[in-house]
């Protein structure tokens, strides 16, 4: 119940200090800046370390990449039946098949199943982003250019500089060589702070207009 209460009050009070204009329009710029270069890699060095890999552990990564492809097959014959046009198709891929899983994700995760399985809320919010990452990004050009042509190394360079999926890799490679033990307080702080400032951020920038 506390975290349903949590996720009312923080998208609330962002929507309330928004609307009474008492914070800075750009605020939630800052905020998920935090989140993305601190809150969320800490996540991942302070669950990825104690999951115990199983072959059960595949379901959701591969769910997470057959929703993008199922989407991409079924706005490829809708769109066809509809005749909409390419950056119409494009957009409902976009909308249909990727999603925010870590701002609204983590805290839905924790407030219906427990902190425990956060750890596998990380790997879907990771596949997630890799594949927005590359098919996503391959919807969004061919809707949005002539050329509808996008480089490997722009795919591969918007991979290697997203701070969550470079905290993810570290966790998983350094906690085979390194007892983060001694630092978990230190995470657990860091860790803590991704619900309400990603729900408070989420408030901020919601819009009810149009």
């Amino acid at each position: 119940m506390v975290n349903f209460i949590l996720i009312a009050v923080c998208i609330l009070a962002g929507m309330a200090l928004k609307a009474t204009k008492s914070i800075h329009p750009d605020a939630h710029k800052g905020i998920n800046t935090w989140i993305l270069y601190l809150a969320l890699p800490a996540v991942s060095f302070k669950y990825l370390p104690k999951v115990h890999w199983t072959t059960e552990m595949l379901f959701p990564i591969i769910a997470t990449f057959l929703t993008s492809v199922f989407c991409f097959f079924f706005m490829m014959f809708y769109s066809k039946r509809k005749g909409y046009s390419r950056r119409s198709r494009s957009t409902l891929e976009l909308v249909s098949g990727y999603s925010n899983t870590s701002f609204l994700g983590f805290p839905l995760v924790a407030a219906f199943y427990g902190e425990s399985l956060l750890s596998i809320a990380v790997i879907c919010d990771q596949t997630m982003f890799f594949s927005l990452s590359t098919l996503g990004i391959i919807a969004a050009v061919r809707g949005g250019s002539k050329s509808g042509k996008v480089s490997a190394a722009f795919i591969f360079k918007r991979l290697i500089t997203f701070p969550p999926l470079v905290g993810c890799i570290a966790a998983l490679a350094l906690s085979q060589f390194i007892d983060f033990t001694l630092a978990e307080p230190f995470f657990d702080k860091l860790a803590a702070t991704v619900s309400p400032l990603a729900l408070f951020s989420v408030g901020l920038q919601l819009k009810f207009n149009g």
